[in-house]
Parts: C-alpha cells; structure tokens; sequence
C-alpha cells in the first residue's frame, strides 16, 4: 500500500492512520506489546512477561479494545481496559519528533471511544520523554480530561541487617497469608476514603479483593511472603498490613502499606516499612522502591524520613466523571 494511502483507498489521515488491532498483524502487536513493557520497567513500573503475548493475542483477536497508529509503520498503541465502574486505558508512543501530537491524539481516541454514559476513564502513557510529558500535561485541559495525578517511584538502598524494630503498643504481628482476603480488602478499602488515594486500584471492595488475590497469585512480580506481614491489636482485630513482591532479583517493590485509621502516628506504619527492609536485607536484596501520589504528603514525609528518594515519576490523564485517586498496579501509601 502507498504511504500517502489509508486503507479505505482515501488520503492517509496527517499523523498517520489509526487501524482497529483486529486488523493488525499479531507481530506487530507484539513487538509494540514488549516495547510499553519495557518503557514500564524503565519508569519502575511491572509487568509479567506473559502480559506481553497475552495482551498482543486479546488485542489481535477483539477480546481487548484497541487501537494502532501507523505512518506507515506502526509508532503507537491505545487500547482500553473494562471495569464495572470504570475504564482503564494505556497509550504507548513510539519516540521521535512527533510523538506529543501523536500521543495526544490516541489520548483523544480512548477518550471518544467510551460509552454513553461515559463512564471514567484513567490512562497512563509511555513513550515520551520527562519533558514532552510535563509540556502534554500541563496543557490537558484542552483535551477534556479533569485533571493529571503524578505518581512518583520512591527508592532506596536496603540497609545491613540491624536490631528488630519495636511493635508499637498492643500491636502484634500476624501471618499476613492467614487474613482472609475480605478482611484484608475491607481495611484497604477504609483506610483510604476521603484521602488523596481513594480508589487508587478499586471503586468497590469486592475490586479491591480481586486486586490483593492478583498480589498473591503473583501477578505484579513474585509475591515475598518472607517480608510480607500483617499487624492485628490485642482484640486480634487487624491493624495494618504490608506486601511485597519482587521486581528483579536485587530489587523488591512494597505494593501496599496499609493502617488502620485509628492507630495513624502511632508508629504502625514506620514500623511496617522498617520491618519489610530488615526481612528484604536478610534475604539479600539490595534495594526496594514504591509508589506514592505527589498529593499524599504525609506518606511522602514517612518515605523521606526512612531514606526513599524519588526515581522516576508517571502520569495518569483522567477523563469523565469525577472520582478520586487514579488507578496504579504498584502501591505504597
């Protein structure tokens, strides 16, 4: 096909041509599948290899909504991701000189393309460099979304094993395998309305349940029960939780540091994090990083304070209905 030629026979659209992914050829998908994991991994997100067959597969064959930008080749991919209360989407742009135009573009595509009603959508985009991306969010609104959230990656190097931190008053610790998933769900789930993380992963429970299996089943890197750990209170109520995974095996990721909203600034948290560095040191690994919200400042104050620094940084463009909190894989609050 000639490249000044889209393929209904007309003027190829300037930018390029966006063709459904059932009308893509499934190599070509996954090689754009490997190329957003890989910008993934390189901002301190994850995940599996398998997503990368199993996505470029459920997009060739329809069963995930999708989209590719080619100018002939293709140098981008959109598709959207449905939950019963919202969307979930994902623009990966090839680098070059046009890759703002063309990933504001794709961000308008996944953005006409909800439903009617629409119902929210969050995005996350890679492929820009740290600056393309700033200049594109800070001029959003023109695309129509409410607002842009910034995650930040937070790391820092495991220190040598030292003496075990104290359990707060009456706190004691728990097998975090022996919660039930509700009840570990129904603390994530209220420990974080009305704050900046509010449906972070969940708009329900029952979400959030689906959510922590998926932590356990592995499917954000190899779950480390050695320095996972729950934390109930002398009425065996829980009280607080911590979980882990690994990303490489050097490098872990807390996904999510919970407490109960009553036992705040009483040293559950800090002694979560430290306890998870001292079982990460002991078992060899020799740093670990998480995720937290720019607008969670308390959080960010109990990071700094037990030596994280920022590494990396992610957007998420909102678009629709107002909701609180965007959505991540990877959380640390």
């Amino acid at each position: 096909m000639r490249s000044d030629v889209g393929a209904d026979g007309g003027p190829r659209p300037p930018g390029g041509e966006l063709v459904p992914t059932t009308q893509v050829r499934l190599d070509d998908l996954t090689e754009l599948t490997h190329a957003l994991r890989a910008a993934l991994l390189e901002k301190g997100e994850f995940l599996p290899s398998r997503w990368v067959e199993e996505s470029a597969t459920d997009l060739h064959e329809g069963r995930l909504r999708g989209w590719v930008l080619r100018d002939p080749a293709p140098v981008g991919l959109a598709f959207l991701s449905a939950r019963p209360t919202r969307l979930y989407g994902h623009v990966h742009i090839a680098p070059g000189p046009q890759a703002p135009d063309r990933a504001r573009r794709m961000l308008g595509l996944l953005r006409d393309s909800r439903p009617t009603p629409p119902l929210r959508l969050d995005v996350g985009l890679t492929g820009l460099t740290a600056d393309e991306e700033t200049t594109l969010g800070s001029s959003a609104g023109s695309l129509g979304e409410e607002t842009v959230v910034v995650r930040f990656a937070m790391e820092r190097t495991i220190p040598p094993p030292g003496e075990a931190p104290a359990l707060p008053p009456g706190i004691h610790p728990y097998p975090v395998r022996e919660v039930p998933p509700p009840q570990l769900a129904a603390l994530d789930w209220a420990a974080f309305q009305a704050t900046s993380d509010e449906t972070l992963v969940a708009d329900t429970v029952d979400e959030d349940e689906r959510v922590l299996r998926e932590i356990f089943q592995g499917l954000l890197g190899r779950f480390l029960d050695e320095a996972s750990i729950a934390l109930v209170d002398d009425d065996r109520a829980l009280a607080g939780f911590l979980l882990t995974a690994e990303q490489t095996p050097r490098r872990a990721i807390f996904l999510d540091l919970v407490t109960r909203t009553d036992l705040r600034r009483r040293g559950v948290g800090r002694f979560l994090l430290a306890w998870g560095l001292r079982a990460l040191s002991a078992f060899g690994y020799e740093s670990v990083r998480l995720w937290v919200t720019e607008s969670n400042r308390a959080a960010r104050a109990l990071y700094d304070g037990l030596g994280f620094r920022i590494t990396g940084r992610a957007l998420i463009y909102r678009f629709g209905p107002a909701g609180a909190g965007p959505p991540h894989p990877q959380r640390s609050r």
